[in-house]
């Protein structure tokens, strides 16, 4: 292994897996509870990215919205996110798949001696059961969730973790996402980008948040690498 980087950090929803059938299906879920509209899946993507309380709140502002500016209690709220949580930990991968090139490219850059990393916002509950439902998980040494330290991305914070942890400079962790959320943690802490367009970016070009590289293929990265 002759590259510069040592760790590769990888984001989980719209980068390893597409999630959004199973996400929309339990916000749908929670919303019906509550009697409110239901979103559609394009909708819901434009929510994704930054951690499930997030995701909640944008869902229960646009529902309400719809219902005739419908004001929701405290214990609804409550009650939402518990059953939004319930819901997606009833059906974590009932409809997700890997995006494609996934797990061949995951395996090649495992074999090669690299050392590969989850960096994700989703509840840290639900991530190593994803990836095992997808056979990938053993090709890990971290898995880091929205609640595995005390700041999510865009804030640095978790690739300043793994540097500390792995005894490595910035510059040896490339950093894989789809959202400007990945993008701008990886270049605040001084670590290259990789940017996807196939993910879940609020609709907007991943270019336009200035990745080291634009890639449409997962198995591109490989040419980062060799």
């Amino acid at each position: 292994m002759t590259s510069q980087f040592k760790l590769i950090g990888f984001d989980l929803d719209g980068t390893l897996v597409d999630s959004l059938p199973d996400l929309a299906l339990s916000v749908n879920s929670a919303l019906a509870e509550l009697g409110l509209p239901q979103a559609p899946e394009a909708l819901v993507m434009t929510w994704i990215g930054n951690g499930a309380d997030i995701l909640s709140a944008r869902a229960l502002d646009w529902a309400c919205a719809q219902a005739d500016n419908r004001a929701l209690s405290d214990e609804e709220v409550k009650h939402f996110k518990r059953r939004f949580g319930f819901y997606y930990g009833e059906n974590i991968c009932n409809i997700s798949r890997l995006y494609p090139n996934v797990k061949e490219t995951l395996e090649k850059l495992h074999a090669a001696g690299y050392a590969l990393a989850v960096v994700t916002n989703k509840p840290t509950k639900h991530v190593q059961p994803v990836l095992a439902a997808f056979g990938i998980d053993h090709l890990f040494c971290e898995m880091l969730g929205g609640q595995s330290l005390p700041a999510i991305k865009p804030h640095p914070a978790p690739l300043y973790y793994l540097c500390g942890k792995f005894g490595l400079y910035p510059k040896q962790i490339l950093f894989v996402g789809d959202s400007k959320n990945d993008i701008l943690a990886a270049h605040a802490a001084g670590c290259a980008a990789v940017g996807l367009t196939y993910g879940y970016n609020y609709n907007i070009p991943i270019a336009e948040s200035c990745p080291d590289w634009v890639f449409d293929d997962f198995a591109d990265i490989l040419s980062v690498v060799r």
